[in-house]
């Protein structure tokens, strides 16, 4: 067995600004493939008890009993903590994270307190976009079969591959309807949703709806900041509530032009390691001195439970710093990242490596961050509509500090997002 360790210049997936990327190739004396599989094995249970966080918690197992690498990781997963290692093509893991690309519709959907599925947000770049599909409309079907509150979505769907065609009926909010037969596309998707400068009661509030942290990410904040500086906005409110996570660096980037010249070169975040990894790779990471960067005293953000990973990281990283507010909902709870890994050049190995911390060392939100003004997701109308719930209570604070909101009614069943895995999981996205 050939095995080494080299840098590789591309970010990982939550938090790490370089990736590791380990490489290793099975070797066996013939062309019979079950030594290459137990070999295999035998490799990632090696190196998943030298790099996962819970590695003291890996229990002994017999390798031989397992097809993949994929059985291993379900047998020593460390559960119930563990919901997010995976491991998925690299080719993939490429796509998504560096060029913001995706296989499918574009478009998130969510239950509504009636049972309707509606689009929750939707890519400018896809198809249905163009056609003038937009949030708040209903599907009232797919292929024929009439939506029940708790389908899995995905799995009618069908794979994540090119060409995969849906015929999708929808109800639009001038109550007509009107049906689209459209396939699965190699797609690159935008990450700002929307921005604006809203004027309220003379004052200038900066606006954004942001879906992901990805690379691509980098030029649109660049835009957006832009304007906001540009404007001289007084108050931000941030709208993260489908957003998943992703690239800290990206993360570290919004934080630090939020955070403005004032904080430069301030711990901003913390990651720790396991006791193997610790005293190489344990490391705070600082605010940036980025051009148009704010220096605003609060931030106000909207969440929901989908709100995750980098996104808690930026509410709970700045809470040191500045007021963060929380509206909408409690977010979903990932106080972890990973580093990713190159396998082969056949797969990224991304399990759970480190924890995130604050400059307060404070963590450990594995029940989410607290909602500090309740409010429900109003998928009925667009985003940065006034009387859209969660942006109204964001509004309605500034103007009277009071954090009274209005209680979250959440439907019993699980959301679209909630069936999906790996990084379609991350991206909320069909």
């Amino acid at each position: 067995m050939n095995k080494k360790y080299i840098l590789h210049p591309y970010k990982t997936l939550i938090v790490f600004l370089i990736a590791l990327v380990f490489t290793f190739a099975a070797c066996s004396k013939d062309d019979d493939p079950e030594p290459i599989v137990n070999q295999e094995n035998e490799d990632f249970y090696a190196f998943m008890l030298d790099w996962y966080f819970w590695n003291e918690n890996i229990p002994n197992i017999n390798l031989s009993s397992y097809s993949d690498i994929f059985e291993v990781l379900e047998a020593i997963r460390y559960r119930p903590l563990d919901r997010w290692s995976f491991i998925i093509p690299w080719d993939e893991f490429l796509a998504f994270f560096m060029d913001s690309r995706i296989i499918g519709y574009g478009i998130g959907t969510s239950w509504d307190s009636n049972g309707k599925l509606r689009i929750s947000f939707i890519h400018n770049t896809v198809e249905m976009y163009e056609l003038g599909v937009r949030r708040s409309w209903i599907i009232e079907a797919i292929n024929g079969t009439t939506l029940t509150q708790g389908m899995n979505i995905s799995q009618m769907l069908g794979p994540n591959q090119v060409g995969i065609s849906n015929t999708f009926l929808f109800r639009k909010p001038d109550n007509t309807t009107v049906e689209f037969t459209l396939q699965k596309k190699d797609i690159v998707t935008n990450t700002v949703l929307h921005h604006q400068i809203i004027d309220l009661d003379g004052l200038k509030v900066g606006y954004m709806v942001l879906q992901s942290f990805r690379s691509p990410t980098e030029d649109e904040l660049k835009v957006v900041f832009e304007d906001f500086y540009d404007a001289g906005i007084d108050e931000l409110i941030l709208d993260m509530r489908y957003n998943g996570g992703g690239l800290t660096s990206i993360a570290t980037q919004l934080a630090s032009l939020i955070a403005g010249p004032g904080l430069t070169d301030i711990p901003f975040s913390k990651t720790v390691y396991n006791a193997n990894k610790s005293e190489e790779h344990n490391r705070t990471t600082n605010f940036l001195d980025l051009e148009n960067s704010l220096g605003i005293n609060r931030l106000i953000t909207i969440a929901t439970r989908g709100t995750a990973s980098a996104s808690e990281m930026i509410i709970n990283g700045l809470r040191p710093h500045m007021e963060v507010y929380v509206v909408g909902n409690t977010t979903y709870g990932k106080p972890m990242g990973a580093n990713v890994f190159n396998y082969d050049d056949r797969w990224a190995l991304a399990p759970i490596t480190f924890k995130t911390k604050n400059a307060n060392d404070e963590g450990d939100y594995f029940d989410g961050i607290a909602v500090d003004i309740p409010a429900p997701d109003d998928l009925t109308r667009m985003f940065g509509d006034p009387e859209e719930t969660s942006l109204q209570q964001a509004l309605s604070f500034i103007i009277s500090g009071i954090t009274k909101g209005i209680p979250v009614t959440e439907p019993q069943v699980r959301q679209p997002w909630e069936d999906m895995t790996g990084l379609r999981r991350e991206s909320r996205t069909h």
